[in-house]
Protein backbone atom coordinates (compact mmCIF):
# COMPACT_ATOMS: atom_id res chain seq x y z
CA UNK A 1 0.00 0.00 0.00
CA UNK A 2 1.29 3.43 -0.98
CA UNK A 3 0.06 6.45 0.97
CA UNK A 4 0.00 9.45 -1.40
CA UNK A 5 -0.50 12.75 0.46
CA UNK A 6 -1.25 16.01 -1.37
CA UNK A 7 -0.89 19.67 -0.53
CA UNK A 8 -3.74 21.84 -1.87
CA UNK A 9 -2.66 25.35 -2.86
CA UNK A 10 -0.23 25.29 -5.77
CA UNK A 11 -0.54 21.52 -5.97
CA UNK A 12 -4.16 20.50 -6.58
CA UNK A 13 -5.22 24.03 -7.46
CA UNK A 14 -3.67 27.43 -8.06
CA UNK A 15 -4.98 30.76 -6.81
CA UNK A 16 -2.09 32.61 -5.20
CA UNK A 17 -3.03 36.13 -6.31
CA UNK A 18 -6.62 35.69 -5.14
CA UNK A 19 -5.46 34.01 -1.90
CA UNK A 20 -3.20 36.94 -1.03
CA UNK A 21 -5.89 39.50 -1.85
CA UNK A 22 -8.50 37.67 0.23
CA UNK A 23 -6.06 37.21 3.12
CA UNK A 24 -5.36 40.94 3.16
CA UNK A 25 -9.07 41.78 2.94
CA UNK A 26 -9.87 39.33 5.74
CA UNK A 27 -7.65 41.17 8.21
CA UNK A 28 -9.32 44.45 7.28
CA UNK A 29 -12.81 43.01 7.72
CA UNK A 30 -12.13 40.94 10.84
CA UNK A 31 -9.63 43.08 12.73
CA UNK A 32 -9.70 46.47 10.99
CA UNK A 33 -6.03 46.21 10.05
CA UNK A 34 -4.56 46.61 6.57
CA UNK A 35 -1.85 44.09 5.81
CA UNK A 36 0.84 44.92 3.29
CA UNK A 37 1.52 42.57 0.39
CA UNK A 38 4.78 41.61 2.12
CA UNK A 39 2.93 40.65 5.30
CA UNK A 40 0.78 38.26 3.26
CA UNK A 41 3.83 36.30 2.07
CA UNK A 42 4.00 32.99 3.97
CA UNK A 43 7.68 32.35 3.28
CA UNK A 44 8.79 35.19 5.54
CA UNK A 45 7.29 33.57 8.63
CA UNK A 46 8.76 30.94 10.94
CA UNK A 47 5.79 28.59 10.65
CA UNK A 48 4.64 28.28 7.06
CA UNK A 49 0.97 27.55 7.77
CA UNK A 50 -2.00 29.92 7.78
CA UNK A 51 -2.49 29.45 11.51
CA UNK A 52 1.19 30.13 12.20
CA UNK A 53 1.17 33.21 9.96
CA UNK A 54 -1.97 34.66 11.59
CA UNK A 55 -0.54 34.08 15.08
CA UNK A 56 2.76 35.74 14.17
CA UNK A 57 1.02 38.74 12.62
CA UNK A 58 -1.25 39.21 15.64
CA UNK A 59 1.69 38.88 18.02
CA UNK A 60 3.66 41.42 15.99
CA UNK A 61 0.73 43.81 16.23
CA UNK A 62 0.67 43.24 19.99
CA UNK A 63 -2.79 41.76 19.79
CA UNK A 64 -4.02 38.58 21.41
CA UNK A 65 -3.61 35.56 19.14
CA UNK A 66 -6.61 33.93 20.78
CA UNK A 67 -9.19 31.58 19.31
CA UNK A 68 -11.76 34.33 18.91
CA UNK A 69 -9.46 36.56 16.83
CA UNK A 70 -8.23 33.65 14.74
CA UNK A 71 -11.77 32.43 14.03
CA UNK A 72 -12.75 35.94 12.92
CA UNK A 73 -9.91 35.91 10.39
CA UNK A 74 -10.84 32.40 9.19
CA UNK A 75 -14.49 33.31 8.68
CA UNK A 76 -13.64 36.58 6.92
CA UNK A 77 -11.04 34.88 4.74
CA UNK A 78 -13.49 32.15 3.70
CA UNK A 79 -16.15 34.76 2.92
CA UNK A 80 -13.70 36.79 0.83
CA UNK A 81 -12.71 33.70 -1.16
CA UNK A 82 -16.36 32.94 -1.87
CA UNK A 83 -16.92 36.51 -3.05
CA UNK A 84 -14.02 36.20 -5.48
CA UNK A 85 -15.25 32.82 -6.72
CA UNK A 86 -18.69 34.23 -7.37
CA UNK A 87 -17.15 37.19 -9.23
CA UNK A 88 -14.87 35.10 -11.39
CA UNK A 89 -15.17 31.33 -11.80
CA UNK A 90 -11.63 31.32 -13.22
CA UNK A 91 -10.12 32.89 -10.09
CA UNK A 92 -9.09 29.39 -9.02
CA UNK A 93 -7.45 26.97 -11.44
CA UNK A 94 -7.39 23.20 -11.09
CA UNK A 95 -3.94 21.83 -11.82
CA UNK A 96 -4.40 19.69 -14.94
CA UNK A 97 -5.23 16.08 -14.10
CA UNK A 98 -5.58 16.64 -10.36
CA UNK A 99 -9.25 15.69 -10.03
CA UNK A 100 -8.86 12.67 -12.28
CA UNK A 101 -5.80 11.51 -10.32
CA UNK A 102 -7.55 11.76 -6.95
CA UNK A 103 -10.52 9.78 -8.33
CA UNK A 104 -8.16 7.17 -9.75
CA UNK A 105 -6.25 6.75 -6.49
CA UNK A 106 -9.48 6.37 -4.48
CA UNK A 107 -10.38 3.34 -6.62
CA UNK A 108 -6.84 1.91 -6.71
CA UNK A 109 -6.34 -0.85 -4.14
CA UNK A 110 -2.57 -0.29 -4.06
CA UNK A 111 -2.71 3.44 -3.26
CA UNK A 112 -4.56 5.65 -0.83
CA UNK A 113 -4.79 9.43 -1.28
CA UNK A 114 -4.80 11.91 1.61
CA UNK A 115 -4.47 15.67 2.00
CA UNK A 116 -2.24 17.76 4.30
CA UNK A 117 -2.62 21.50 3.78
CA UNK A 118 -0.96 24.40 5.51
CA UNK A 119 -4.20 26.32 5.05
CA UNK A 120 -7.25 26.56 7.28
CA UNK A 121 -9.94 23.88 6.96
CA UNK A 122 -12.91 26.10 5.98
CA UNK A 123 -11.27 27.82 2.99
CA UNK A 124 -9.64 24.54 1.94
CA UNK A 125 -13.00 22.75 1.82
CA UNK A 126 -14.54 25.71 -0.01
CA UNK A 127 -11.92 25.60 -2.75
CA UNK A 128 -12.08 21.83 -3.20
CA UNK A 129 -15.88 21.86 -3.29
CA UNK A 130 -16.16 24.78 -5.73
CA UNK A 131 -13.58 23.19 -8.02
CA UNK A 132 -15.39 19.86 -8.07
CA UNK A 133 -13.01 17.64 -6.10
CA UNK A 134 -14.67 14.58 -4.57
CA UNK A 135 -12.82 14.04 -1.28
CA UNK A 136 -15.44 11.91 0.49
CA UNK A 137 -13.65 9.44 2.75
CA UNK A 138 -10.21 10.98 2.17
CA UNK A 139 -8.15 11.85 5.25
CA UNK A 140 -7.56 15.62 5.40
CA UNK A 141 -5.44 17.57 7.86
CA UNK A 142 -5.16 21.35 8.10
CA UNK A 143 -3.38 23.97 10.17
CA UNK A 144 -6.45 24.42 12.41
CA UNK A 145 -5.29 21.54 14.60
CA UNK A 146 -1.62 21.07 13.73
CA UNK A 147 1.42 23.30 14.09
CA UNK A 148 3.28 21.94 11.07
CA UNK A 149 2.92 19.69 8.05
CA UNK A 150 5.19 17.18 9.74
CA UNK A 151 2.59 16.75 12.46
CA UNK A 152 -0.21 16.47 9.89
CA UNK A 153 1.55 13.77 7.88
CA UNK A 154 2.49 11.80 10.99
CA UNK A 155 -1.15 11.88 12.11
CA UNK A 156 -2.37 10.68 8.71
CA UNK A 157 0.09 7.78 8.86
CA UNK A 158 -1.00 6.88 12.42
CA UNK A 159 -4.68 7.03 11.48
CA UNK A 160 -4.11 4.91 8.38
CA UNK A 161 -2.23 2.27 10.40
CA UNK A 162 -4.97 2.06 13.05
CA UNK A 163 -7.75 1.84 10.47
CA UNK A 164 -6.16 -0.74 8.18
CA UNK A 165 -4.69 -2.97 10.89
CA UNK A 166 -2.35 -5.45 9.22
CA UNK A 167 -2.01 -3.61 5.91
CA UNK A 168 1.51 -2.22 5.98
CA UNK A 169 2.52 1.01 4.29
CA UNK A 170 5.04 0.27 1.55
CA UNK A 171 5.78 3.91 0.83
CA UNK A 172 4.63 7.41 1.81
CA UNK A 173 4.86 10.16 -0.81
CA UNK A 174 4.12 13.85 -0.29
CA UNK A 175 3.14 16.02 -3.25
CA UNK A 176 3.75 19.76 -2.86
CA UNK A 177 4.83 22.95 -4.59
CA UNK A 178 7.12 24.62 -2.06
CA UNK A 179 10.62 24.13 -0.73
CA UNK A 180 9.00 23.90 2.71
CA UNK A 181 7.10 20.82 1.50
CA UNK A 182 10.34 19.28 0.25
CA UNK A 183 12.14 19.94 3.54
CA UNK A 184 9.20 18.46 5.45
CA UNK A 185 9.42 15.29 3.38
CA UNK A 186 13.17 15.01 3.90
CA UNK A 187 12.77 15.48 7.65
CA UNK A 188 10.22 12.66 7.75
CA UNK A 189 12.24 10.41 5.47
CA UNK A 190 9.44 10.07 2.91
CA UNK A 191 9.43 10.48 -0.86
CA UNK A 192 8.54 13.80 -2.48
CA UNK A 193 7.18 14.85 -5.87
CA UNK A 194 7.25 18.55 -6.65
CA UNK A 195 4.62 20.48 -8.60
CA UNK A 196 5.96 23.45 -10.56
CA UNK A 197 2.68 24.83 -11.94
CA UNK A 198 4.21 28.16 -12.98
CA UNK A 199 7.45 26.71 -14.30
CA UNK A 200 9.65 28.89 -12.07
CA UNK A 201 12.24 26.18 -11.45
CA UNK A 202 12.53 26.85 -7.71
CA UNK A 203 12.13 23.21 -6.69
CA UNK A 204 14.78 22.02 -9.15
CA UNK A 205 17.17 24.63 -7.76
CA UNK A 206 16.41 23.35 -4.26
CA UNK A 207 17.53 19.88 -5.31
CA UNK A 208 14.19 18.18 -5.97
CA UNK A 209 14.68 15.39 -8.51
CA UNK A 210 11.09 14.60 -9.39
CA UNK A 211 9.29 17.75 -10.52
CA UNK A 212 6.25 17.93 -12.81
CA UNK A 213 4.04 20.80 -14.01
CA UNK A 214 0.75 18.88 -13.73
CA UNK A 215 -0.65 15.39 -13.30
CA UNK A 216 -1.18 14.53 -16.96
CA UNK A 217 -0.89 11.82 -18.03
CA UNK A 218 -1.65 9.87 -14.85
CA UNK A 219 0.71 7.10 -15.95
CA UNK A 220 3.64 9.53 -15.84
CA UNK A 221 2.84 10.50 -12.26
CA UNK A 222 2.41 6.87 -11.19
CA UNK A 223 5.90 6.08 -12.45
CA UNK A 224 7.31 8.69 -10.05
CA UNK A 225 5.72 7.15 -6.96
Amino acid sequence: MKLVIFDIDGTLCHSKFVDDLCFINAFKVALDYELTAEQAEWDKYKTATELGVVKEILTGLQRKADKNSINKVIDAYTAELEIQLNKDSNAFTVVHGAKELIAYLVKNEDCEPAIATGGFLKPALLKLSKLGFDIAGIELRSSDDFGSKQEMIKDIIRTHSKRTGNISIEKVVYIGDREYDYKTSMALGIDFVGIDFNGNGKLQKAGVKNVINNFEPIEKFLELI
